[in-house]
């Protein structure tokens, strides 16, 4: 019995039910006590006093500076068995534990040397966090949308694209040119840093994808690789240059006191249209990117929008009109598209203009009602007053000429409207 437990390549041990030692291996006193030949394991002795023994010589690395501790540990995972266990040795080993009781309640123990195994795993660890490290460095030159549909195997990173409705965001600094005669390089790349940072962070909070800067300029897109719909891409465009607006009016007031004597306001313009977007570029450089017509409008409207102003075309307008209110602009001639282009400027969401009570918006299939009162005059609001008390009655009227026997009613309710009888 004993050359066949000496043949096993592992540590071996028995201890019985009143935990002391059986019979062990030579390899086990190696594993509990490394090469110190001084120390003695014989049969009779209680797993207690070995494992203790090992610890206060300081052979267990999780026993240092705790073996009390750490032995009550030992113990109660030695009479409750729950599956094998790494414990890593004073040496630097670790060492796989394998516990089990039989019938008769004593324990049968296996301790594997799989230092070789740790090592490795240890490397490959490193070697992950490396490789995060470099990838979170890396998702910095894409747009996060971007970078987890490669990582996520959802986009090959080859050269092609696509043609898709999206909706287009351009912007840029007014009197920028300006701006950078005043400044020191190292001022103006902090300023520039700062807006391009607190724009793009309310761009990543609406699902936008950030295409690129160019300079002072930031190019946005909304519908891919991700899109909701092309109605409501365009509403959380819309949403998101409202509140890059707000942004800007918070960060001009911090920028003055800080000394900049013309904070920066940037212009806005937003279409939505078809665009090709995908992968452009060569098999060892690309760039994921839009290119059309509708990037190109975009692009327009923002050097048409005067500082501060959001100009959408009537693509956008169309889809967002029940939610978002817009004044038109007019039409404007730009460079490269035959007709004239329907504007719209942006004021604000239905939903903000009425919390004040100053903006009354109701869209139905037959009824669309806009009341600004913050603009209205004395007279505008008398005007307006009158106008809905008589639409008020004519309702009115219908509703009681609908009731059976009220016919006269119903007459006299257009009787102002019937025309003149011929002489």
């Amino acid at each position: 019995m004993t050359v066949a437990i000496e043949s096993i390549s592992e540590a071996f041990s028995l201890y019985d039910g009143e935990d002391r030692l059986v019979v062990c291996n030579n390899k086990y006193r190696t594993l509990l006590y490394s090469i110190d030949a001084s120390v003695d394991i014989s049969p009779g002795m209680t797993f207690e006093s070995i494992v203790r023994r090992s610890a206060e010589r300081g052979y267990v690395k999780d026993a240092d500076g705790r073996v009390e501790e750490w032995v009550r540990e030992r113990m109660a995972r030695h009479r409750e068995p729950s599956g094998p266990h790494l414990q890593q040795r004073g040496d630097g080993r670790w060492i796989l534990v394998s516990e089990r009781k039989s019938d008769d309640g004593s324990t049968v123990a296996v301790y594997s040397d799989v230092t070789e195994l740790k090592q490795r795993e240890n490397q490959l660890a490193d070697k992950s966090r490396a490789l995060e490290q470099l990838s979170n460095q890396l998702a910095k030159y894409l747009s996060p949308q971007v970078y987890e549909s490669i990582f996520a195997g959802k986009q090959e990173v080859k050269i092609a694209s696509r043609r898709k409705e999206l909706t287009v965001f351009f912007s840029d600094i007014a009197g920028f040119t300006e701006t950078t005669d005043r400044l020191e390089s190292e001022d103006l790349t902090r300023l520039l840093n700062h807006y391009l940072t607190e724009m793009s962070r309310i761009a990543l909070s609406y699902g936008a994808t950030i295409d690129k800067y160019v300079g002072d300029a930031i190019l946005i897109f909304f519908g891919d690789p991700e899109t909701r719909g092309v109605k409501e891409d365009a509403f959380a465009c819309i949403e998101m240059a409202i509140a890059m607006r707000k942004r800007m009016l918070e960060l001009q007031h911090v920028w003055r006191t800080s000394g900049l004597e013309k904070p920066l306001q940037c212009r806005i313009g937003i279409n939505t249209g078809y665009c090709t977007v995908g992968n452009f570029g060569s098999e060892v450089r690309m760039d994921y990117t839009i290119i059309g017509g509708g990037v190109n409008l975009a692009s327009r409207l923002e050097a048409a929008a005067t500082p501060g102003e959001i100009l959408i075309s009537f693509e956008t307008y169309a889809n967002v009109r029940d939610r978002i209110h817009c004044e038109e602009r007019g039409h404007i001639l730009v460079k490269g598209i035959a007709y004239p282009v329907a504007t719209y400027q942006v004021v604000d969401a239905y939903e903000n203009l009425g919390t004040d009570r100053l903006f009354i918006h109701e869209e139905r299939p037959n009824l669309r009602l806009d009341l600004n009162l913050d603009a209205m005059s004395a007279s505008d609001r008398g005007h307006a007053a009158t106008v809905l008390r008589e639409a008020l009655n004519r309702l009115s009227a219908l509703d009681q000429a609908s009731t059976p026997g009220t016919q006269e009613a119903k007459q006299a309710a257009f009787a102002q409207d019937a025309p003149p009888k011929a002489e």
